[in-house]
């Protein structure tokens, strides 16, 4: 039975396994027609020379593809006819073992793309130092007209298969999965040893795919010798978009090694639950008996001669009556003991900790509520007096809360079977569980009810925040923080009104948004404004729609990522970077909870300060901050340049570069573009000047050098912008004039 059970749950996490890695090979078949339909990297690939400004258009926009892909390491393009390899982080030549090694990884199939685990590094072109396993996708493309096809790579974290996987280990001692692609080559090995949890990549194979029997159905098992004699089960599920075949070796020993422990402890612990019981339950019935066993004794036991008819019966109503307020009073505590177990089990459960509930959905369903849902919806409640701000100790604030629940359980109760939590003393929440992923029809207006209802019967004021809909209990807690964030950042506009979270998500471009989050955050981190990351996440996390825990924690490990890549030229020693990447790390799937999702990313965060900090003491503060200063008010001239600098401070160009960017952050020509950027910026709003006058005026004697320059920063043309900023500026102005309160 143990093995039976093993084997059926093994090949049901192999077949989930496979639609994560059909989903992922669908996307990545995405990611290269995007590269082919987009007209920057689709001319990179049709060119047969070498021209760097058709490769930096190239490399923006397989950076934003990157950026939007969370678990994407890089995305690359080679053309065949220029030898250039363009990637998202690079570009540069290919040498002959480079070119061998892609075309041969694709030669001997009739399929034009390929799966293989490698080694890639921070400088992605040598791949030399710093060396992180990687799941490359390699797609032949074909855009010129004959000569030999050119490649999309697209490179995925090893993390993405490693937590596809994880869910495997079910025992303790040796175990191995192995992935093989089409061609039947086992071209990732993924190993644990004894206690350990994790699985990790090895070069040892302990089946070699020569010695496998032919697998005919997509799905199933069969035992085999290993290479040490070991017998083992080995279940396995093929992929059928991808093409992979992924194996499951788990020996025998390991499955049934702690049968005869597991059958000692159960009978020991069933006979001290037994005894225990029996005690309980003697006790029990002893203390409920004991007004009885007294009435026996002094009435039936031991006649009295001398008792007036009645105390007989006087004095058994009074005995009975004491068991009656014995056993009211159990009962009161009995109730009060499950109110507050579902009360603590509700929070658990929005707060993401109900995994740590033994049976939670057996514990959560004697409570009534359903983690079984398809979807659910979180509904937040914030409700406040007119009048006068109200205690807990005053009567009524409990009237008023007692009559929030009523009226919410009473109207919300019909679209479902709510659960309603008090997380402070104005705010209620309501889980509202779903059959379909779509709000109730005249759910928002059925919630204007209870606004109303509050307001003309208790005088208070009720603002209603509608959350997005989540796809099962796991996306409760995301649901629940978002939906939080979204009220208390739109109470303003929103105030005693009904309205949805994506409302507020609306007024922004939110894929532009997220991805530059990365570039807010390095912003604030230059400037060593802590309080700022921290709003910055939260607004991210509330701009966050139809997005799973999962998803959201793979977003922000990637922006953690970017960030490191950001500040890379200010690491000095291996030991801060090592220090870095084990907090980053840490942002995998195995956090339970938004909060620590956000705990986690404010601590790398302030480990990136800090290093920053340090670095920038350490260098020539006084040097740098004076040449700063000059090219704040020297920006205009063209002749500026990092020699003329280092001149004016004694030093070589290279040094002074070198503490430069230490102390700011920035290399020396981002910064001076930085400055001729804002200040064009502000021209183009607050002045009516011709382009190429601006241009001039910063130190820019190219005007079609500055459109290029301003295209980059701002992703608009200089005339795009001032149309766009004048606009906004005269709406606002318009704002202010209907509005007696501005």
């Amino acid at each position: 039975m143990q093995i039976r059970t093993a084997q059926q749950s093994s090949i049901r996490q192999l077949e989930q396994v496979c639609q994560m890695t059909d989903m992922l090979y669908e996307q990545m078949r995405s990611i290269s027609h995007q590269i082919l339909q987009n007209s920057s990297t689709n001319s990179c690939l049709s060119s047969t020379g070498f021209d760097r400004l058709r490769e930096a258009s190239a490399g923006i926009k397989l950076r934003e593809i990157q950026t939007s892909n969370p678990y994407v390491r890089y995305v690359s393009l080679y053309n065949s006819a220029s030898n250039r390899f363009v990637s998202s982080s690079t570009a540069d030549f290919l040498t002959d073992s480079d070119i061998q090694y892609y075309y041969t990884a694709l030669s001997g199939t009739e399929y034009t793309d390929i799966c293989m685990l490698r080694l890639i590094g921070p400088d992605y072109a040598t791949q030399l130092m710093r060396t992180k396993y990687v799941y490359s996708f390699v797609f032949q493309v074909q855009v010129r007209n004959g000569g030999t096809p050119d490649l999309v790579v697209i490179d995925v974290d090893e993390d993405y298969f490693s937590s596809a996987i994880a869910n495997l280990r079910n025992a303790s001692g040796f175990q191995q999965v192995l992935i093989l692609n089409r061609k039947n080559e086992a071209f990732s090995s993924n190993t644990v040893y004894d206690d350990s949890e994790t699985f990790t990549q090895s070069t040892y194979v302990s089946l070699p795919p020569e010695e496998l029997p032919e697998l005919q159905d997509t799905s199933g098992s069969f035992s085999q010798k290993l290479g040490d004699g070991t017998e083992a089960l080995i279940t396995y599920a093929k992929a059928p978009y991808s093409g992979f075949t992924i194996l499951n070796i788990v020996p025998y020993s390991n499955i049934y090694s702690g049968l005869p422990q597991i059958a000692v402890i159960t009978i020991l612990v069933g006979l001290l639950v037994l005894a225990f019981g029996t005690f309980v339950s003697y006790r029990t019935s002893a203390r409920l008996s004991a007004p009885i066993e007294i009435l026996y004794r002094n009435y039936v036991k031991k006649p009295s001669t001398d008792r007036r008819a009645g105390n007989e019966l006087d004095q058994l109503s009074k005995a009975f009556s004491e068991i009656y307020a014995k056993a009211d009073k159990l009962e009161q505590g009995l109730i009060a003991s499950y109110s507050d177990s579902k009360k603590r089990s509700i929070q658990r459960l929005l707060h993401g900790e109900y995994g740590q509930i033994p049976d939670y959905v057996e514990v959560y369903k004697k409570f009534g509520i359903d983690l079984l849902a398809p979807f659910y919806c979180i509904i937040m409640i914030h409700s406040v007096s007119q009048e006068n701000a109200m205690s807990p100790e005053d009567s009524n604030y409990f009237i008023c809360s007692y009559a929030l629940e009523n009226i919410t359980n009473e109207v919300v109760g019909r679209f479902g079977k709510i659960v309603t939590y008090r997380n402070s003393k104005n705010m209620l929440a309501v889980l509202l569980p779903l059959r379909h992923n779509e709000y109730p029809k005249r759910l928002e207006t059925e919630l204007l009810r209870v606004s109303d209802v509050m307001a003309n019967e208790f005088s208070m004021e009720t603002t209603i925040c509608i959350g997005n809909i989540v796809e099962g209990s796991a996306n409760i807690n995301m649901c629940y923080e978002a939906t939080t964030i979204a009220l208390e950042y739109s109470s303003i506009h929103n105030r005693g009104k009904v309205f949805f979270a994506d409302e507020a998500a609306q007024r922004i471009n939110l894929n532009q948004y997220h991805n530059k989050l990365h570039m807010k955050l390095a912003e604030h981190i230059r400037n060593e404004d802590i309080d700022a990351c921290s709003q910055e996440f939260d607004l991210a996390l509330s701009y966050m729609t139809n997005v799973s825990f999962a998803t959201a924690i793979a977003y922000f490990n990637h922006v953690m990522m970017s960030l490191m890549d950001d500040f890379s030229t200010t690491f000095t020693d291996d030991a801060s970077y090592g220090i870095l990447i084990d907090k980053l790390n840490q942002i995998d799937r195995s956090l339970p909870n938004v909060h620590m999702l956000r705990r986690r990313c404010m601590e790398f965060v302030i480990l990136l300060i800090q290093h920053l900090n340090i670095n920038r003491k350490s260098g020539n503060e006084q040097a740098v901050e004076t040449a700063r200063l000059y090219i704040d008010k020297n920006y205009a001239n063209p002749d500026l340049s990092l020699r003329m600098l280092a001149d004016m401070a004694g030093l070589s160009p290279a040094y002074f570069g070198k503490i430069f960017a230490a102390q700011t952050a920035y290399s020396f020509n981002d910064y001076l573009t930085n400055t001729r950027m804002k200040k064009a910026a502000q021209l183009l709003v607050e002045t009516k000047l011709p382009i190429n006058q601006i241009s001039e005026s910063i130190g820019i004697l190219n005007t079609n050098y500055f459109y290029s320059v301003f295209k980059k920063k701002f992703s608009m043309t200089p005339l795009a912008y001032r149309r766009a900023n004048t606009a906004s500026k005269e709406d606002g102005v318009a704002d202010g004039k209907s509005d007696p309160d501005n």
